[in-house]
């Protein structure tokens, strides 16, 4: 159990990025092929983010997003 704690506490570091947790649709508008990828690294990293609090991990806080209106 304990070696599978430390696979997951690896991939989360290596995977999480507090700036994507930041990204909106705004940023890729126009660029669908982007706006799917961003939206895919935002909830990746959130998830990562609560599964790395879960396990007790201290990560950098991730980015608030931001809308232009």
């Amino acid at each position: 159990m304990e070696r599978m704690i430390n696979q997951i506490k690896e991939l989360i570091n290596d995977r999480y990025a507090a700036y994507k947790c930041g990204w909106t649709e705004q940023r890729s508008e126009g660029n669908y092929s982007d706006c799917f990828w961003d939206g895919h690294g935002c909830g990746e990293s959130s998830v990562l983010y609560e599964i790395g609090s879960i396990l007790g991990m201290q990560l950098e806080k991730p980015e608030e997003q931001e809308y232009d209106y």
